[in-house]
């Protein structure tokens, strides 16, 4: 595996997450899962719920996936390369954004861009229902977590662990 591949492709991912990590699953499936073959679908949608178990961001996942690439060396890589890009665009951007502080086109491009960054976090929750649901079953299960999520308060970790303890218990 050539580890410049994997950082040149979570560079890109990481400049692309406008909106948050949740925005680039769609574009990170398709790159490690359709382009690349670096893992399954299966596989992703699991990275995905350890990210969302561990504290931090969900894209702490390409980690998971630097490893199952190239080991220790691919998830340091990959981890380098999902924030680094991302951190230092916003430090700028940061910077750039407090000197237009009192523009009245300042509020305008913050409103336009709710429903933006709203699509592409849905785009996120397609790419892994498609890749999570894979029996009748996973779907019902899916279904039930996702009406407890809308319909309570809970901690979407604690959901996530109860929905996998579910889901390991039914699948022995």
């Amino acid at each position: 595996m050539n580890l410049s591949r994997l950082a040149i492709a979570f560079a890109v991912l990481s400049l692309l997450g406008f909106g948050g990590g949740k925005a680039i699953i769609p574009q990170m499936h398709t790159d490690v899962v359709d382009n690349f073959h670096w893992i399954s679908s299966a596989e992703f949608t699991r990275f995905y719920a350890l990210g969302k178990l561990a504290p931090g961001p969900t894209t702490t996942m390409a980690g998971l996936v630097g490893y199952a690439v190239d080991g220790m060396m691919g998830a340091v890589v990959a981890t380098v390369a999902i924030f680094l890009p991302a951190g230092v665009l916003v430090r700028l951007a940061g910077i750039a954004w407090g000197r237009f502080d009192g523009h009245p086109w300042r509020d305008r491009i913050s409103g336009s861009l709710k429903p933006v960054v709203l699509g592409l976090i849905w785009a996120g929750v397609v790419t892994l229902a498609r890749g999570a649901t894979d029996a009748p079953p996973t779907a019902l299960l899916a279904l039930v977590a996702a009406f407890i999520l809308l319909r309570t308060n809970w901690n979407q970790s604690l959901l996530v662990l109860c929905a996998g303890a579910i889901g390991a218990a039914m699948f022995r």
